[in-house]
């Protein structure tokens, strides 16, 4: 479901990031240009992202974005970024992060399901590791094809 749903297109490697809102805005502006969402759920992803704090974290140095499912999601999307270096989460109690998953479900069936099959992706320690260690794309790609 993963692979189905996570496309090339939307992942980037090695992107500088200041502030964890640069990187909410690139995961939201991968799913957007693709028709995934609309620009008020990047907003809807801060907003959650505010509230639930430093429960956006998966893994260690692995923040997690999404906001709101319903109408200002089009279609059960995904992005994935890996950072050139760490960012630093200051309202988050100065947690590290090396990558950021972002995503999107139009209802709480596709959300539960979604995250179900992401949980297992993460739980592969070579993509958890290539994630926080710079993997290229394609290396992330390559595990990604099996989920």
């Amino acid at each position: 479901m993963i692979y189905e749903i996570l496309s090339e297109a939307c992942i980037q490697t090695d992107v500088k990031v200041k502030r964890w809102r640069d990187a909410v805005y690139i995961c939201g502006e991968m799913l957007l240009e693709h028709k995934k969402i609309t620009p008020a759920y990047i907003d809807s992803m801060i907003d959650t992202a505010k509230q639930m704090g430093a429960s956006m974290m998966l893994l260690p140095e692995i923040a997690f974005f999404h906001g709101v499912s319903g109408s200002k999601v089009k279609q059960t999307c995904l992005s994935l970024i890996t950072f050139e270096k760490p960012v630093i989460f200051e309202e988050f109690h100065g947690i590290e992060i090396k990558a950021a998953v972002a995503f999107g479900a139009i209802n709480r069936t596709s959300y539960m399901e979604l995250l179900a099959n992401l949980a297992a992706l993460l739980q592969n320690e070579t993509f958890a590791t290539l994630l926080r260690k710079h993997g290229t794309k394609s290396e992330l790609l390559e595990i990604i094809k099996f989920y």
